[in-house]
């Protein structure tokens, strides 16, 4: 029986020097192997579509899960497309913007960046200081007066120290789940949605079941993909707290970590 095969894409399949994304060629060479065997291998990332850049789309997979869940694709075929209805929407960054919250709103098509000066690391995202996470062409400033009736599926929220996020998580805590992904940046994706329906979803479509499934990943946005595949693989020096929910820690992705594990599993 063929494998399901997930990947996260940054720190696992690839990872960033002096601004630019490297590919790994062993990485690109499992990849392929893989595929020749039979398997069928899915990037899993809380990237949305808009945010998978040439060099992402360059990787040879067989589809996307975007979003955390919210965009799958197979073949170049949509599977499944969720975005925030407008109403949500309308009031999350009305929200935001009276909590002192910074945002970065993730689409299918767009990624939008308010106009007001970032203090956080989300900055670290703008257009301007980050060419290689996404298209200049799907990357869209806009004014929070202006923000409304935007299409997004996902969104990342910059905590301030005068923020008031505790009333923004308690207000949404039955609509949205958050995800602590340190230094005061949380991704925040629609509730029931998640890495692992995503999975799911796959499974059901192919009907192959978890303990032909694996997942490799590297961060906290990753554990929901690791606690659920029937196999979990942790890049090296991975943090403490993804490593725990492992079954297997690979080496560092420049160390030929894709490749090791997936010969270490006889899937190549």
């Amino acid at each position: 029986m063929k494998n399901l095969i997930f990947f996260d894409v940054d720190g696992t399949l690839i990872t960033k020097c002096n601004n630019e994304f490297i590919i790994p060629q062993s990485t690109t060479d499992a990849l392929a192997l893989l595929q020749k065997n039979g398997n069928l291998c899915f990037i899993n990332s809380g990237r949305a579509m808009s945010e998978m850049d040439s060099v992402v789309q360059s990787l040879d997979v067989n589809g996307y899960i975007c979003g955390c869940g919210t965009y799958i694709s197979y073949n170049n075929e949509i599977l499944l497309s969720e975005t925030i209805p407008f109403s949500l929407g309308n009031e999350i960054i009305k929200d935001l913007s009276q909590c002192g919250i910074e945002w970065m709103l993730e689409g299918t098509n767009a990624v939008y960046f308010s106009t007001r000066p970032y203090k956080t690391h989300l900055k670290d995202f703008l257009p301007e200081n980050n060419s290689a996470f996404a298209s200049p062409d799907s990357c869209i400033i806009v004014s929070p007066e202006d923000a409304h009736n935007l299409v997004f599926d996902k969104f990342c929220a910059g905590i301030l120290p005068d923020s008031n996020f505790e009333y923004f998580r308690n207000k949404y805590s039955k609509s949205l789940t958050f995800i602590d992904r340190d230094g005061g940046i949380f991704e925040i994706i629609p509730y029931g949605y998640s890495k692992a329906t995503g999975m799911k979803f796959l499974m059901d479509y192919f009907n192959i079941p978890l303990e032909h499934t694996y997942a490799a990943g590297d961060s906290t946005n990753d554990l929901t993909m690791l606690e659920f595949a029937g196999t979990s693989i942790a890049m090296g020096e991975s943090p403490e707290k993804v490593t725990k929910y492992a079954d297997f820690v690979t080496d560092n992705i420049l160390d030929d970590g894709i490749y090791n594990a997936m010969k270490h599993f006889n899937l190549i």
